[in-house]
Formats: structure tokens, C-alpha cells, sequence
């Protein structure tokens, strides 16, 4: 059975089925790959700075759970192949570049400003390309109707 769109070469039956498997697959390798890099990097940039101290400091708090937890939490989501996992691996991404991004233009007296810079532009470029590979990788619901 083909589909509506006389356009469309996808065919309607079992093959679909090994796309959709075979996207979730790859939306799955990417996500690990993209959210347990960027969670190792953070964490050893926390380490580093010293955290956890035994002193409350929120932007190491803040940082740790924008940049490790929520990274992690993703990854256990979309193996759970729950609806919140798109915005937990996009949102997670996008709320910790924007967080690097307002210290960039805050401090932009600040010796390390590049560095920050650097820092926010690469977690809003992750996140582009998350949203990006979520939207190529859903399945068309939309089509098949």
C-alpha cells in the first residue's frame, strides 16, 4: 500500500516500522553522544574549579545541574522513548548556552570573555542541532493519515 502523496516513495507496511526503529536509533546514538560529551566536559570543567566544595556556591549548583543532571536525565528519557525527552535534551542545552551567553555580555570586561562566549555559542549550536535531528528523526504522523 502506497502512501497519499503520489510523490512519496515510502511504502506503508513492515518496512516502516525498521525506519522508524533505524531513527530511533540514530536520534538515540546522537543524543548519548551529545549529551554524555557535553556532561563529561562540565563536569571535568567543575572538578577543575573545585566542586563540590562543602560551600554552597549557586552558579557551581546551577551549572552542575544545567550542565551534568539535565544532560543525563535526557539520556535516560529518550532510552525511555518518553514525549518530555525533546524538551529536556533541547531545553537543557538552550537554557545553559543562554545562562553562558548573559555572563558573556555581563562580564565582557572579564579576561575570559571569549572563553565564555565560546562556551555558550557551542551549547546553543548543540541544542540547534538537536532540535534538528528530533524533527528529522519523529515519525510523520501527519502522512500516514
Amino acid at each position: 500500500m502506497k502512501s497519499k502523496n503520489p510523490l512519496s516513495l515510502i511504502e506503508i507496511g513492515p518496512s516502516v516500522h525498521f525506519t522508524n526503529a533505524l531513527k530511533r536509533v540514530l536520534r538515540f546514538a546522537w543524543v548519548f553522544a551529545a549529551n554524555g560529551c557535553v556532561a563529561w566536559l562540565m563536569f571535568t570543567r567543575l572538578r577543575s574549579v573545585g566542586f563540590p566544595s562543602s560551600e554552597l556556591h549557586f552558579q557551581l549548583w546551577f551549572e552542575f545541574v544545567f550542565e551534568v543532571i539535565l544532560p543525563l536525565t535526557g539520556i535516560a528519557l529518550e532510552l525511555a522513548n518518553w514525549n518530555l525527552a525533546r524538551w529536556v535534551n533541547v531545553g537543557s542545552f538552550t537554557a545553559a548556552g543562554c545562562f553562558w551567553l548573559t555572563a558573556a555580555v555581563w562580564d565582557r570586561s572579564d579576561p575570559f570573555f571569549g572563553v565564555l562566549l565560546i562556551i555558550a555559542l557551542g551549547l546553543l549550536i548543540v541544542a540547534g542541532i538537536t532540535e534538528i535531528v528530533y524533527r528529522t528523526t519523529s515519525s510523520e504522523s501527519s502522512d500516514t493519515a
